[in-house]
């Protein structure tokens, strides 16, 4: 069986939200030969982007917030107030180290037990032609684009994808076209292991 995953998947395990224990269960059975993971190289590089985009709105926060702090700092009845605060900037810093540590560590895990589906030319163009096609964007166009291609040349296998932007690819014609490539949409990573757990070895 073919198991499709892109960004939302690495950042559930790098960020360790609420189905990161569904991915790593997912990774064990891909590890164990149980299944075979695949993951456009777009999908392991998107993450660092949003991960950083993240690090610097905290970043922008924190600055927003020394600044109002300082000015309220000038009162007597506020001048408790940088300590917190103090406090709060050293979270906020703590926890992009650890988004970044975690990314590292998602995507090294990734690379040794799975498969990467490269990103070339020919990805490019039909990925173009699919946004249009479906209204999506350029990013997710390009992870569709790399799922269908190795669907294509790989069209007997039953598969699943895995992407928690529903509202995007939960797409009726998206789903008659995945569908026809005998491979099943889930919105949700736990209900995914579940199927596949359900399936024949």
């Amino acid at each position: 069986m073919n198991v499709y995953a892109e960004s939302n998947f690495v950042l559930e395990i790098a960020l360790e939200q609420d189905e990161c224990e569904s991915c790593t269960e997912i990774i064990r059975l891909a590890s164990a030969g149980r299944l075979r993971l695949i993951i456009p190289a777009f999908s392991l590089a998107e993450p660092h982007q949003a991960i950083a985009g993240k690090a610097k709105a905290r970043s922008r926060m924190r600055d927003d917030l020394r600044t109002h702090l300082n000015e309220l700092a000038r009162s007597r009845r506020h001048r408790e107030i940088p300590a917190t605060f103090d406090a709060l900037a050293a979270a906020l810093v703590a926890s992009a180290e650890f988004e970044k540590e975690g990314l590292r560590r998602a995507v090294s895990q990734l690379l040794q037990n799975a498969h990467i589906v490269p990103l070339d030319a020919a990805i490019l163009d039909s990925a173009a032609s699919i946004e249009i096609a479906y209204g999506l964007s350029g990013q997710d166009a390009i992870v569709l684009a790399s799922v269908f291609r190795h669907l294509e040349a790989n069209a007997l296998e039953e598969s699943c994808f895995l992407n928690k932007n529903r509202w995007d690819f939960d797409d009726p014609d998206i789903l008659e076209r995945l569908d026809a490539l005998r491979c099943r949409f889930f919105p949700r990573f736990t209900p995914a292991l579940a199927w596949i757990s359900s399936r024949p070895a």
